[in-house]
């Protein structure tokens, strides 16, 4: 699977060419440097970030891309932890920080990986995504709310 990815470093946005290389492992391509990066701890299956057939989809989820490694060298690129689910349904804050921006509505079909909402947490935007399928049936946050590890961000359906 090859796609583009949006990563912001620095409050900078960026498009990168990202290549799968195996189950958490990929090719990064940015300013004609190429890096070899391995996902960890995510927090949902590598299996539910598979895209359907028609599209290339690559997480959201903003990282940080390295400035000066040898292109041969494999790069830890740090991720966002993925949501906690306090019961089922109810996707909680996997870090203590702000609210930047709420991306769904109450109603709102979701599906799993798809953007909830951005949260900032030391000076990095990491935006959390749907642990599943569902309907989005309460958002419990605005933006602007600061939230604590473990808080409870929006209820799905």
């Amino acid at each position: 699977m090859k796609g583009k990815v949006k990563v912001i470093v620095d409050g900078v946005p960026y498009e990168v060419e990202v290549e799968e290389l195996g189950v958490g492992k990929f090719k990064v391509s940015f300013d004609e440097e190429s890096y070899e990066v391995e996902a960890k701890d995510l927090g949902i299956p590598m299996g539910a970030l598979q895209a359907p057939a028609q599209s290339v989809s690559v997480p959201s989820t903003p990282v940080a891309v390295p400035s000066a490694p040898t292109p041969s060298a494999p790069v830890e690129v740090p991720t966002a932890p993925a949501p906690t689910a306090a019961g089922e349904n109810v996707v909680t804050a996997p870090m203590p920080g702000k609210i930047l921006r709420v991306l769904v509505r109450e109603g709102d079909q979701v599906k799993v990986g798809q953007g909830l909402l951005v949260l900032e947490a030391m000076k990095m935007e990491n935006e959390i995504p749907s642990p599943k399928d569902g309907v989005v049936k309460k958002i419990l946050v605005k933006e602007g709310d600061t939230v604590d590890t473990g808080q409870a961000l929006i209820e799905l359906g």
